[in-house]
C-alpha cells in the first residue's frame, strides 16, 4: 500500500467523523453502556433520484447475468461443495472482524473472532469445515462501519453502490477501508495476488444469490415498492449488527457480508 493512498484514506476517515460525530447523528443514537450506537434507523435517502436509477441498473445485472450465474452454480455445485465454498471464504474474513471487534473495544469478540479463525483453519481445513460452531463458537462478523457507529459516527445519507447494492455513507466508507486495511487483502496484495480479491468478492456475490435465490424473487414480486423494501430491510438489518442482536431470519441480507 503506498503511502499517497494512505494518506488518501486517512484523510477521508477524519472528515467523515468530522462530518458525522458534529451533525445531527448523535441526535438520532441511543445510549447502550456508555457506547453510543445506532437507534431504530429512519431512512435519511437525499439522493433518491440517483439511487433509484442505480437501483434499476443493479436489477438489470441481476436479471441477465447474476442470477443465472447463480442458478447455474446451483445446478453444477452440490450444496456440500457449496457450503464449503462459503465457509472457506466466510474464515477469511475472521481476522478483519477481530480488528474491529478490537477497535470497538469487544474483547469477548476478539477472542472469539481469533479462536475461530484458528479452530477453522486448522482443524477445519483452511475454513471449509466451520468446525468452531460446532465447539460452540458462534461467528460474529464485526466490519469498520460498525466499528465507526460504535464511536458515535452516524449512518449519513442511504446510498445505492453499482453491483454492491444497499450501504450508506459510512458502510461505503467501512468499505474503502476494508480494501487498505484487512489483513488478508494486504497479503494477496503484497504476493501479487489481486485477482484473487476480485475473484473472492464475485464469488461471494454468486453465493449470496444463490442461497437467496427465491427470497429475493418472492420479495421482489410480494412488494409494492422493492427499492423502499431493501431498503428498510439493510438498514435495519445494520442497526441489528451493530447492537450485536441476533438477525431476523427472513432478512435476504442475513448472511450477507457487506464488507
Amino acid at each position: 500500500m503506498n503511502l499517497s493512498k494512505t494518506k488518501v484514506l486517512l484523510r477521508l476517515l477524519i472528515l467523515a467523523s468530522l462530518i458525522f460525530a458534529t451533525n445531527c447523528s448523535v441526535n438520532k443514537n441511543s445510549v447502550d453502556n456508555n457506547v453510543i450506537i445506532d437507534s431504530t434507523p429512519e431512512a435519511e435517502d437525499p439522493w433518491e433520484s440517483l439511487n433509484r436509477g442505480t437501483f434499476a441498473f443493479n436489477q438489470k445485472f441481476d436479471k441477465y447475468l447474476l442470477s443465472p450465474m447463480a442458478k447455474g452454480y446451483r445446478f453444477i455445485f452440490p450444496s456440500e461443495i457449496r457450503t464449503g465454498v462459503r465457509n472457506f471464504l466466510s474464515n477469511l474474513t475472521e481476522p478483519w472482524s477481530s480488528i474491529n471487534a478490537a477497535l470497538q473495544g469487544d474483547l469477548k469478540n476478539t477472542g472469539n473472532t481469533l479462536a475461530r479463525f484458528l479452530i477453522n483453519s486448522t482443524v477445519g481445513l483452511l475454513g471449509i469445515f466451520d468446525v468452531a460452531k460446532e465447539i460452540g463458537f458462534e461467528k460474529q462478523k464485526e466490519d469498520f462501519g460498525q466499528t465507526l457507529a460504535v464511536h458515535g459516527v452516524g449512518p449519513g445519507p442511504y446510498l445505492v453502490l453499482p453491483f454492491l447494492g444497499p450501504s450508506t455513507f459510512r458502510d461505503a466508507l467501512g468499505k474503502v477501508t476494508s480494501l487498505y486495511a484487512d489483513p488478508v487483502t494486504l497479503a494477496l496484495e503484497r504476493n501479487d495476488k489481486d485477482q484473487w480479491i476480485w475473484i473472492g468478492m464475485a464469488l461471494k456475490g454468486i453465493d449470496f444469490r444463490e442461497q437467496n435465490l427465491e427470497k429475493i424473487d418472492n420479495l421482489n414480486a410480494t412488494s409494492v415498492d422493492f427499492y423502499a423494501t431493501l431498503r428498510s430491510l439493510y438498514l435495519e438489518r445494520r442497526s441489528s449488527m451493530i447492537r450485536n442482536q441476533k438477525i431476523d431470519e427472513t432478512d435476504p441480507f442475513q448472511e450477507f457480508d457487506v464488507e
